[in-house]
């Protein structure tokens, strides 16, 4: 859950600092309100790449932070110890992204890391919808993936897959 997020000098924010309660995070406003600035912070705090562009003008640098809560079940722990991360003080979180001109880091819990492990850790963190989301679901393929996987029916249907592609094979006309 995410419990902090401070933005400096990222577009045309020069400081942001948000502490969302618990719970369902909906983030909404009219245009210009800078929903897209937020979503953006917490986009390249999950590992989305960046470029100097972003950073405010006038500006040499700008930087994202953000604190999620974790429990103990999450992936996120084993992901760290994985990769020699320093576990999560207290449940908590913490990644920081710093965008420059010359360089862009990225850390998790204090401990430099690569983009691939901040995009990794960051899978397992957040889910993100849009207005078009909905679109998805009109898809009949989507439809079918979604009836799979609440039916547990990946492995059936992977045998069934090769089945059908074994007997094309041996009779091209089918």
């Amino acid at each position: 859950m995410l419990t902090l997020l401070k933005i400096r000098n990222l577009a045309l924010v020069d400081q942001l600092l948000w502490e969302p309660s618990s719970g369902f995070i909906c983030i909404t406003g009219e245009t210009g309100a800078g929903k897209s600035v937020i979503i953006g912070a917490i986009r390249l705090a999950l590992g989305e790449r960046a470029d100097k562009t972003l950073i405010r003008s006038g500006e040499q640098q700008c930087s994202v932070e953000a604190v999620f809560h974790l429990p103990d079940s999450s992936p996120v722990h084993a992901i760290l110890n994985e990769h020699g991360v320093p576990p999560c003080e207290d449940g908590n979180l913490i990644i920081k992204r710093i965008i420059s001109s010359t360089a862009n880091r990225q850390f998790l819990n204090d401990s430099p890391c690569t983009l691939n492990l901040l995009r990794e850790a960051g899978a397992c963190l957040v889910d993100m919808h849009g207005p078009s989301d909905h679109r998805s679901l009109i898809s009949q393929e989507r439809q079918l993936s979604l009836l799979d996987a609440f039916g547990e029916h990946a492995p059936p249907a992977a045998r069934l897959r090769g089945r059908v592609a074994a007997m094309a094979g041996r009779a091209p006309g089918l």
